[in-house]
Formats: C-alpha cells, sequence, structure tokens
C-alpha cells in the first residue's frame, strides 16, 4: 500500500562530484518521492569536494543541504579518519531535527555508515533530541558491493580499511527495517545477509529528462548520421552543424565508423579491449575507438600504449571525462557502444548508469551478459549480449551491427524505449515507498 505524505531524509555517501551516486540516484529519487507528495530532505556530506560545503538548494521539490566542511580534512586528507566520525555526528544531528518518518541512508560504508550505525543504537536516546518523537525507521540503499570480492579489490586502501568497509556492508545489510538494492545480485546479498525478501525493494538506476538537458535532441544522433524533427537518423553527418559534428571533427573522427568506450575502466583490463579492437579492425579496418572517461590507475594510457605496441596508432582516441553539457554529443558520434565487463562480483552487483545513458541516447550497445547489464539489455531487441571474458564474440557482434546500420538503428531505438519506460525514477520511485512502508511496519 502507497504511504503518502512522510517526511524522508536522506543521508548521501558524498558529494555530487566527482563520483556519481549522490548526483545519479540520491538526488533523483529524492526528487520523484517528492513529486509523489512526501517531503524529502538530502543531506550531502562533501569531505571529497569540500567547495560543495554550505549550499543549499532544491531539486525538484526536494530540498538538499550540503554540510560545511573543512577543506584541511577533505578525502585526501590523512585526518579523515578522525572527521568521518565527527561528519557522522552531524548528519544525525541534523537528521532527527527535521523529524522524519524515515532516514534512508545511502552506502553502507564511511560517513554514511557510521551514520547508519549511530542511528541504530541511538534509537532509544532519539525522544530526547526529537522532542519525544519515536526514532525514525531507518531505510539502507546499496548500488555497489563495497566490500571484498567488490570494490576493495578496486582501491589502494590499507588493509584496516578493507577490513572496516567488509565490516560496515555485512552489518549495515543486518541492521536496517528495510534495504533498497540496485541489482538484482545485491538483493541477493541482502537476502543471503537474513533480510528477509518483504524488505528488500529491487530499485535499479534510472534517468529522469531534467538532469539531462539536451539530451533528448541528440536522440538518433549515433551511427554517424544527423537527428531530424522526428528523432529519426536523417542525412550524414558531414556537413551538418551540430554537436555531434563538432565532436567528430575535435577528435579527429573524420568519416570513421566509431566505436564507443564509456568507461572507469574498473570493470575490465586494457588487454581485453585491445584484443576487441584488434578483430574488429580486421574486418572494418578503418574504425576507431572513442574512449570517453577515465582510469582510477590510468588504464586508458596503457590502452593507447598496446594499441600502438600492436601497429593500431591513431586507432584509440582518448577523449577523458566530459563535462555533463557536452556528453550527448561526444557519446553520440559512435555507431556501436560496447560495456565489457569481468564476470565477477563487483561487476555482477553494479549498475552501470553510463549503459543506461547510452541506451538512452538511442545508441546500439553490445555488452556482457554480467550482473545488471542483462537487465537493462534484452538481448537481440534492445542491444546485444556478449558472453564474458570472450572478446571474439563481443568483436563479432559489433562488427556485424557496423556492417548493418539499419539493424544498429533498430536496436538504438528499443533500446531507448525501454529505458524511457522502464527504468525511469517516477516508475522507480514506487519501490522506495515499499521499502518505507516496510520498515515503518517493523518499528510499529
Amino acid at each position: 500500500m502507497r504511504r503518502t505524505g512522510l517526511r524522508l531524509v536522506f543521508i548521501a555517501p558524498f558529494a555530487t562530484q566527482p563520483k556519481a551516486t549522490t548526483s545519479a540516484r540520491v538526488r533523483p529519487l529524492a526528487r520523484a518521492l517528492a513529486d509523489r507528495g512526501h517531503t524529502v530532505t538530502v543531506l550531502v556530506p562533501p569531505y571529497d569536494h569540500p567547495q560543495e560545503g554550505g549550499q543549499t538548494y532544491q531539486v525538484g521539490n526536494a530540498r538538499v543541504e550540503a554540510l560545511a566542511v573543512d577543506a584541511r580534512i577533505s578525502e585526501a586528507s590523512p585526518w579523515q579518519a578522525l572527521a568521518q566520525p565527527l561528519l557522522a555526528g552531524q548528519l544525525v544531528r541534523r537528521a532527527l531535527a527535521l523529524h522524519p518518518h524515515v532516514v534512508h541512508v545511502f552506502k553502507p560504508k564511511a560517513v554514511s555508515g557510521l551514520a547508519q550505525l549511530l542511528l541504530w543504537y541511538g534509537r532509544p536516546a532519539a525522544p530526547l533530541l526529537t522532542e519525544g518523537r519515536p526514532a525514525p525507521a531507518l531505510v539502507l540503499d546499496t548500488d555497489d558491493w563495497e566490500g571484498f570480492g567488490g570494490w576493495n579489490e578496486y582501491e589502494t586502501y590499507p588493509w584496516w580499511q578493507k577490513v572496516a568497509c567488509d565490516w560496515q556492508e555485512r552489518w549495515g545489510l543486518e541492521h536496517a527495517g528495510a534495504v533498497t538494492v540496485a541489482s538484482r545480485t545485491l538483493e541477493v546479498q541482502a537476502w543471503s545477509h537474513r533480510v528477509p525478501p518483504a524488505r528488500v525493494a529491487y530499485i535499479p538506476n534510472g534517468l529522469a529528462a531534467e538532469d539531462f538537458p539536451g539530451w533528448r535532441e541528440a536522440h538518433g544522433a549515433g551511427t554517424g548520421r544527423a537527428s531530424d524533427a522526428d528523432g529519426e537518423a536523417g542525412a550524414p553527418l558531414t556537413g551538418v552543424p551540430g554537436p555531434v559534428a563538432t565532436a567528430r571533427v575535435r577528435y579527429g573522427l573524420g568519416a570513421a565508423p566509431v566505436l564507443l568506450l564509456y568507461t572507469r575502466f574498473f570493470e575490465f583490463s586494457p588487454e581485453r579491449v585491445l584484443a576487441v579492437l584488434e578483430r574488429v579492425r580486421i574486418a572494418v579496418p578503418e574504425v576507431k575507438l572513442l574512449v570517453v572517461g577515465a582510469g582510477k590507475y590510468g588504464q586508458e594510457r596503457r590502452l593507447q600504449v598496446l594499441a600502438h605496441a600492436a601497429g593500431l596508432a591513431g586507432a584509440v582516441v582518448l577523449a577523458g571525462w566530459q563535462a555533463p553539457e557536452a556528453l550527448p554529443g561526444v557519446l553520440s558520434t559512435a555507431d556501436v557502444a560496447l560495456f565489457p565487463a569481468d564476470d565477477n562480483l563487483a561487476n555482477r552487483a553494479k549498475c552501470s548508469v553510463k549503459l543506461l545513458q547510452a541506451l538512452w541516447l538511442g545508441l546500439a550497445v553490445v555488452a556482457d551478459r554480467v550482473g545488471q547489464s542483462a537487465e537493462y539489455v534484452q538481448d537481440g531487441i534492445s542491444g546485444l549480449l556478449s558472453e564474458p571474458a570472450d572478446p571474439a564474440t563481443m568483436a563479432d557482434l559489433a562488427v556485424r551491427l557496423l556492417r548493418d546500420p539499419a539493424l544498429a538503428r533498430r536496436l538504438g531505438a528499443a533500446g531507448r524505449r525501454r529505458a524511457e519506460l522502464d527504468f525511469n525514477w517516477p516508475r522507480l520511485a514506487v519501490g522506495a515507498e515499499r521499502a518505507y512502508a516496510a520498515a515503518l511496519g517493523s518499528t510499529s
């Protein structure tokens, strides 16, 4: 049953940039719930981007408050370990001052995980801080597996910090009135930690047009063609002004067919991408690989070096990170978007907003059949799925789409419809309401 008029407080895990959870998941869900009649306040601890500290603004009908953070205790600071409990305490005090029915904590890790711990063990004392009101119901959101087997494997944390992250993840799942999860794998992880299925809500990442101004106009711009007024593939791009043509000139793509790799490079190795590119180049010698994004450890530069050593100098074009307003034009230069992923717990648990963005732009997608990718992409309908650890299959599917632009456009159009209809935040917000009802029921 839908519960309306709830007072909700969201505790974000970090700033809106450079990481994406707060901007791509927390704020859009808050706005969608506010549009459904709830009062929603998002509390942000911007220790990783102190410039955001002290800001207060609206996202639709939801309110966002960023704590003021001393720049000396940023994410890279040696004082971070001491600062995080203080920030968690600030978050909890402000959350309780808003007298919420539900506090929704995003990520059981670091500051937000500590806030969850304080809220859980502080329940008996909550009435002292809330004018006699009972403690709010507590809901946890997980959008990655943070512990061992997950993001711990990608980070260079000291051993004690990895142990702490793993403990926070498992403790968090077991100490909440309900859990929201971004993938089916995380759903299973919650069940395995004794969270009853009725208290687990599957809420994959979605998109909202408000967060992507100008992206609708880019629809149909992929496969090297411009978009006409109806959003269908129109005249050849040559001579057509606009962001796609501009991006092609800027990155020296010319009239070459383009494979897109839009990534942070955590999901696969540069060697694997090179194996795909080498095979595609045999069939389509003029193809170029446009890399949008960058790896934390310079993996994109390693890919370029490997390509040069393999005789593919100039075949790999590094575009780096792009401003949001430039993304649709740059991404839409692609004929085919590749989303490789090794079959491991981290990749099965994650929920790629980048893949969803590519679908929303109407790009033809080839993704590995790993975790949430197989939820977003319906094989042969809204994209093509390849088997993980098989670069030959991914290459063959990419060649198929490069040689059959009509099929690429058909799959791209279906992918866009799926992204718009099935993965929009107003629809996904209903799952959060189910979680709140379960959490409130467990406290009544």
